[in-house]
């Protein structure tokens, strides 16, 4: 378990750890009889646990990650999901940024993708993500203020309290970032804690912000709320989405961006 991980876990998720590591997989149902809690709070558990990368669910419950030799980063593992829906939105994302804006981006794959498409620009990029800030860090043009605070190995990744105190002195014109859901009702969610809260740090700081989410995440709700869809001035997707949900999006006022 990582330092930053293990910060953001309560009691019942660390016992739930112990007992993949120990017994190789575990029920749904047992868990919820062992501690006392419902089912649908053991399934957001492991949700959540297999998120951080510290199991993978199965119908019913839990197995162990098998362990192999070297370390494979799971940011990478998740660049092939979506890819060209992400390449897609990352390049029509990179067209509302202008040479002379100070910007935000998130630690999502998307974002990285985005980061691409930003060469040759003129720039101050404020980010979190270690792969972001090593994909521009040779561009002459661009100013790169990468956030400290610790290291999340899974996300390859900057979080924390030093993280969010350090943001709240910065503004940013515009503020690109993914999620885990985007539902019409709950609004937009993420499933890690550590990430959420720089998040909302930086949507605090910035005049503009600019949802990048490919198709696969409307109607999904995950764990902990970011904030309302009219929080954000631009939803950047791809030409998956129903034209039912793009209508639903215009009616509550909310611009949504189709990628070429």
């Amino acid at each position: 378990m990582s330092k930053e991980s293990g910060l953001f876990l309560n009691d019942r998720q660390r016992k739930i750890i112990d007992l993949v590591e120990k017994n190789g997989n575990v029920r749904v149902a047992d868990l919820s009889k062992s501690f006392r809690v419902s089912e649908e709070t053991i399934r957001r558990d492991l949700e959540k646990l297999e998120a951080e990368s510290f199991l993978n669910r199965i119908h019913g419950g839990a197995v162990k990650i098998p362990h192999k030799e070297g370390m494979e980063i799971p940011v990478l593992k998740r660049q092939a999901t979506n890819i060209q829906e992400k390449q897609i939105i990352a390049e029509k994302a990179a067209s509302f940024v202008e040479d002379g804006d100070i910007i935000a981006i998130d630690a999502s794959t998307t974002g990285l993708q985005m980061a691409k498409f930003l060469k040759g620009k003129s720039l101050t990029i404020i980010t979190n993500s270690i792969p972001v800030a090593l994909e521009l860090v040779n561009e002459p043009d661009i100013q790169i203020i990468l956030i400290g605070g610790y290291v999340m190995e899974e996300s390859m990744s900057l979080v924390g309290n030093f993280a969010e105190r350090v943001i709240s002195d910065y503004h940013v014109d515009k503020f690109f970032f993914s999620c885990m859901g985007v539902d019409l009702t709950r609004g937009i969610s993420e499933i890690h804690e550590a990430q959420a809260l720089v998040k909302k740090q930086l949507l605090g700081i910035s005049e503009s912000h600019y949802l990048l989410a490919d198709h696969s995440k409307f109607g999904e709700k995950s764990l902990i709320r970011l904030c309302d869809l009219k929080d954000i001035q631009y939803l950047i997707t791809d030409n998956k989405v129903s034209i039912e949900k793009l209508n639903e999006l215009k009616k509550r006022g909310i611009k949504a961006v189709v990628g070429d």
